[in-house]
């Protein structure tokens, strides 16, 4: 039934405003109010923002022929901005292909795509149960692609150049040794449980990469070495990674590595530090075998002024004090020293009193006498790693 045009104030907005509000909407939802006056029938077919989701539908050949009803009446003059996609259907692949495709040909920058194809068998380690190709799209900026199944593997792969991605978003993907090569103007990058197959260390090489976090995700053994060459990195984000790590990054400002102690941390010089967080812990807590590696990994943070580390490093230091008694404090620049309560196994944070040796507090201030030592409350860590993330992504925005 028609509405009243004369009284409808909405159908008297300009187009690009009546548009930017069913972008708020899903497809289903914009497609149905073609029925409300002749003003309103065609206008969703030029909304620059697709967004399809399966659970919707009970069947994926549904799902296939609303696909098929969007596309095909769409307004093929309008380019689409963005895709949002959530596929939970098993035999999605063709139907997610043909979104894809049809969005990369009238230019898509930003695409989000979520896969959750529920319990099926579980794929050999060199088998992919779905594959999303690239090659196609010169005009993609931003790309967010995630999956939701432990049980299936799904690869991102391109055979040609991304020459527009700046930012990528990768969850539980698998990538090809050299991926990140075909992505030159890359800027953002953040993986969280992905894997690399072609090559024993998980590697991330590229000349222009700013911001990076990196998730192995607990019971996600996604690499035994972690391999970053980056000149231009300035904010360094890696959490539960059990291995060692090679970090090659001179700009490097801001650093946070939470999780496993590294078996072995090897970097060029770290001159433009300004933060760091080290939250470290072993299976069966540090003990000298840890002190080693993790000693020279704080000689490696010399130029830090703002400073947090966890209890946990703080008692491996009281145990290996003759380590670090005859050797001057490194930290001429401090200016902030945070102490940081116990994580237990869920990430849990337990308060602890912390109890710091003479010789651990010399080697930790003496060479900034000025420096403020805080230990921070169990319930208020929390609330710093999130600040710290939020600074990560205003980065991120600004180089967006």
């Amino acid at each position: 039934m028609e509405m009243d045009v004369e009284g409808d104030r909405l159908s008297g907005l300009q187009d690009d405003l009546i548009l930017q509000i069913l972008s708020f909407v899903g497809l289903k939802d914009a497609i149905g109010t073609s029925v409300l006056s002749p003003r309103w029938r065609y206008i969703w077919t030029s909304t620059p923002h697709l967004s399809f989701s399966s659970e919707d539908f009970p069947t994926i050949d549904k799902f296939s022929n609303f696909v098929n009803h969007v596309l095909s009446r769409r307004n093929n003059q309008a380019q689409v901005s963005s895709v949002n996609l959530y596929l939970r259907l098993k035999d999605g692949q063709d139907v997610a292909h043909r979104i894809m495709n049809y969005a990369f040909s009238h230019n898509v920058q930003r695409v989000n795509l979520t896969c959750w194809f529920g319990n099926i068998t579980c794929f050999p380690d060199d088998d992919i149960g779905f594959s999303l190709s690239l090659s196609n799209s010169q005009t993609i900026k931003h790309l967010t692609f995630s999956r939701c199944c432990y049980y299936d593997h799904i690869a991102l792969i391109s055979t040609s150049k991304l020459s527009s991605l700046t930012t990528l978003h990768l969850d539980h993907i698998t990538l090809y040794d050299g991926f990140f090569s075909t992505c030159p103007n890359l800027e953002n990058l953040t993986l969280n449980c992905c894997r690399m197959l072609g090559s024993n260390a998980f590697k991330i090489s590229h000349p222009r990469l700013c911001n990076l976090t990196v998730n192995q995700g607990q019971g996600h053994l996604v690499s035994n070495t972690l391999d970053v060459v980056a000149p231009q990195l300035k904010n360094l984000i890696i959490t539960e990674f059990g291995g060692s790590y090679r970090i090659s990054a001179p700009e490097l400002a801001s650093m946070l590595f939470r999780g496993f102690a590294p078996f072995m941390f090897s970097t060029d010089a770290l001159n433009l530090l300004e933060n760091a967080q080290l939250s470290l812990y072993s299976l069966n807590g540090l003990d000298s075998a840890n002190a080693p590696s993790i000693i020279s990994l704080l000689q490696k943070l010399h130029n830090v002024e703002d400073f947090s580390l966890s209890v946990e490093i703080i008692e491996l230091l009281n145990s290996a004090v003759e380590l670090i008694s005859h050797q001057p404090s490194p930290f001429a620049n401090l200016k902030s020293l945070k102490i940081l309560p116990r994580i237990n196994c869920g990430w849990k944070h337990q308060h602890v009193q912390v109890i710091m040796s003479t010789e651990v507090k010399s080697y930790l201030l003496d060479s900034s006498p000025e420096a403020t030592l805080t230990e921070v409350p169990s319930e208020h860590c929390c609330d710093l790693i999130a600040a710290r993330a939020l600074i990560f992504k205003k980065a991120e925005n600004n180089h967006a």
